[in-house]
């Protein structure tokens, strides 16, 4: 056979073979009309979710402050003498009246005893100028001398009287010996130093309080005290200052407390709670709050819809296992786990968490939801 005929005819079966195997791949890629088009679901974010009620908390001034006694005085001689006797040494209880140091007598008894002769003897003269007076013997001038005479004895018979008086240095109110510089047989001038007492009972507890609470004090409130000691007591609001402090802006407040044995000493630091009233709030813990576009602190619940919602909170105790906050419905359903990762509005799926939020905030429920791949932003979508 002629070589180009076989050529042509190789040729020809080739083009054919192209044009069907064009066709067969245009019909295996071509769409079906009628084939519906598959679209993507995307089911509501599952939220961690607590049921509870609200509960009626105690509101508290919580404020540091520093005990103080109740008088505190220096005690000093009125008279000039040798130290003669230490009735009362520092560290000593002493009661109203008691002798805490006695000076020398000296010539003091002595000069009582002339003071007293001397009144004995123009009160004799006095008479008998007014037994004369009446019989018209003596001048009303005469009458009025004796008279001042005798006055002027009296009163030199009561300064020897209290000059004798003085050399012994007492107490002016039940209290506590804190200091005593003097010696035995040391010489007091008039004025010296002789003791200072202090009276711890009752004790004060001296507050600075801010000028946002000041309106919520009064005198007469109760308050409870703890002490750097590790004491408690219980104590009443006897001051409230009328004028804030010129630098700081606060107001002076004494909390007064019994303190009959002593057993709490004065200058020690002390905690004052003071409770202002209730109100309803709920318990939570510090990972269900978070943060509003606004930058409002708050929480997110959701609704009987399971719709997300923000309310904005605010605390009013908290502690180491959370807060007690207000702004939130009475009966609230709110979001403990995956708030930071849905809206404000959007529909989610509810995982009812198992118990209660603890009435007392010491203890949590747990969550349902795993925390491992959890990280949760700050601020509400």
């Amino acid at each position: 056979m002629n070589k180009s005929y076989l050529i042509a005819a190789g040729f020809t079966l080739g083009l054919a073979a192209w044009v069907a195997g064009g066709y067969v791949f245009k019909s295996a890629g071509k769409e079906t009309p009628d084939a519906p088009a598959v679209a993507d679901t995307v089911a509501p974010i599952i939220v961690s979710v607590r049921t509870q009620d609200a509960k009626s908390v105690e509101q508290y001034i919580v404020a540091q402050g520093q005990a103080e006694p109740n008088r505190t005085v220096t005690i000093r001689a009125e008279t000039a003498g040798q130290v003669d006797e230490i009735l009362a040494d520092e560290g000593a209880i002493v009661a109203a009246g008691d002798v805490i140091v006695r000076l020398e007598p000296n010539d003091r008894k002595s000069m009582l005893d002339r003071a007293e002769a001397r009144v004995r003897e123009q009160q004799s003269a006095f008479d008998a100028s007014e037994t004369l007076g009446k019989k018209g013997y003596q001048t009303q001038r005469q009458a009025d001398q004796t008279f001042s005479s005798l006055q002027t004895a009296k009163a030199e018979l009561e300064q020897a009287r209290l000059e004798l008086e003085r050399i012994e240095i007492k107490a002016p109110f039940e209290g506590f010996v804190l200091s005593s510089p003097i010696e035995l047989g040391a010489y007091m001038d008039v004025n010296g130093e002789v003791a200072t007492i202090v009276d711890n009972d009752p004790l004060v507890v001296s507050l600075r309080i801010t000028q946002q609470n000041i309106s919520d004090l009064k005198v007469g409130q109760a308050a409870s005290l703890t002490f750097a000691t590790g004491q408690q007591r219980d104590g009443k609001i006897r001051y409230v200052a009328a004028r804030a402090d010129e630098d700081t802006r606060t107001f002076r407040v004494e909390v007064e407390l019994p303190n009959p044995d002593g057993e709490i000493p004065s200058g020690i630091s002390a905690e004052a709670k003071i409770p202002t009233g209730s109100v309803m709030a709920h318990f939570v813990s510090p990972a269900a709050l978070s943060l509003n576009d606004e930058g409002k602190l708050g929480v997110k619940t959701v609704n009987e819809d399971n719709k997300v919602a923000f309310h904005t909170a605010a605390i009013v105790l908290s502690d180491v296992n959370g807060a007690w906050i207000t702004g939130l419905p009475a009966h609230a359903r709110i979001i403990t786990l995956g708030h930071g990762f849905v809206q404000i509005g959007e529909q989610v799926q509810v995982a009812e968490e198992e118990g209660n939020a603890s009435t007392d905030g010491s203890q949590e429920a747990a969550a349902l939801l795993p925390t491992s791949s959890i990280k949760e932003p700050t601020a509400a979508r």
